[in-house]
């Protein structure tokens, strides 16, 4: 049954209407009654002697700000939340401790801080690999299951373990491009010989940062970035610069798909997997066309959004859900329980599909129906594991 409670900022307590006693969050927090309660009012289900569902975003840290991430993202779960009973509030790793987590919820327009029992959910949306790693995230871990509190997208997959978990699968394992780890000159100049354009990918790079491409054409080296391109006419120079370009970073090493292309620029797809209850599904298709000159076609590099439609002939559905399914299951057997995540998918001149990339943290994606889409799934994921019924 919906009902309000309230959020007294002052006493920093959670409040009720109702005299009968009543639990919120995970390690259920006792409401105070209140004849005349004050401050903040929340739009609640009930289940038994328990209120909620209480969400809790993890977020970044941020230097003069309460904390970095998506806010506009944030706000459309904290209303989804509301519209249907729940709420949902934005914490960083290191405002926790073993029954009380300090965070920020959304009232009247503006972030104010709040003092919250435990969530019934963590959904991870830290935005660095080098915080997820932090001191301060494993005690987020350690205290979720100690609690037994789902963390919907856990971590992010690093490229070459994740590789590894894929090309086990046999549906999957034929829709993977040949792929190692990148290790040393002898087999990069081999590698090069063989497929005469590569891939080189930081395994924890996101949104295309730091990829680049080699050719070998005719006596020369041709290297790209999405932001330069350089010719060597001896692969010592070459490999150099490759070197140079990682930074000392662990690099995959795959080889270079040709692409479909629309308007003369090779394009590829993001399909969009969640999953409610046991079942997983895709909850959209988008497509996205590299800039002219550019190696991958991530938006933020310089690549663009193109309507489905555009290239709804060129692709079988049936085909990518099938890919998408089988990819969703071998990830929970090797990484255990998730929520949702995205495929890079291309299609090649000869109509082979190709896994380029599986993100644990799927961006935002432009296309409105695909967005609410995504949101609303979640939503009922929220719901399900909590055990309130939407």
């Amino acid at each position: 049954m919906p009902m309000n409670i309230f959020y007294d900022n002052k006493k920093q307590e959670w409040q009720s209407l109702v005299k009968k006693p009543l639990n919120f969050g995970k390690n259920l927090l006792p409401l105070n009654y209140e004849n005349k309660p004050s401050g903040s009012c929340f739009h609640v289900k009930t289940i038994n002697n328990k209120v909620g569902p209480l969400i809790g975003i993890l977020a970044s840290r941020a230097n003069g700000k309460e904390f970095y991430g998506n806010r506009s993202t944030f706000i459309k779960i904290q209303d989804q939340l509301q519209k249907h009973g729940g709420i949902s509030f934005v914490m960083t790793p290191e405002r926790i401790d073993e029954v009380s987590v300090e965070g920020y919820f959304v009232h009247e327009g503006k972030w104010q801080k709040g003092l919250f029992p435990l969530p019934d959910i963590f959904y991870n949306r830290i935005a660095t690999y080098h915080e997820e790693k932090s001191s301060e995230m494993r005690k987020v871990q350690e205290i979720a299951n100690k609690n037994r509190i789902p963390i919907y997208n856990p971590h992010f997959f690093e490229k070459w373990e994740t590789y590894k978990h894929l090309i086990e699968n046999n549906v999957i394992k034929y829709h993977l491009p040949e792929t190692d780890i990148f290790t040393d000159r002898k087999q990069l100049k081999s590698w090069l010989e063989d497929h005469q354009s590569l891939f080189i990918k930081p395994v924890l790079s996101n949104q295309g940062n730091g990829i680049s491409v080699i050719s070998k054409i005719e006596d020369k080296y041709i290297i790209k970035t999405n932001k330069w391109c350089k010719s060597f006419k001896n692969f010592d120079d070459a490999f150099a610069k490759v070197s140079e370009n990682l930074r000392k970073r662990k690099a995959i090493i795959q080889r270079k798909v040709h692409l479909k292309e629309y308007e003369g620029n090779p394009y590829d797809f993001r399909i969009l997997v969640q999953r409610v209850k046991d079942k997983w599904f895709m909850s959209g298709i988008g497509v996205r066309c590299a800039k002219k000159g550019g190696v991958t076609t991530h938006v933020p590099q310089g690549g663009r959004i193109i309507p489905l439609v555009e290239v709804n002939q060129e692709i079988n559905t049936d085909l990518i859900s099938k890919i998408a399914i089988a990819t969703a299951h071998q990830l929970e057997r090797s990484y255990g329980y998730l929520c949702e995540f995205s495929i890079d998918l291309g299609i090649d001149t000869n109509n082979q599909h190709w896994i380029f990339e599986v993100n644990a943290k799927p961006m935002k994606f432009d296309e409105p129906d695909i967005e609410m889409k995504a949101l609303n799934t979640l939503i009922k994921c929220f719901y399900n594991d909590s055990g309130f019924e939407l």
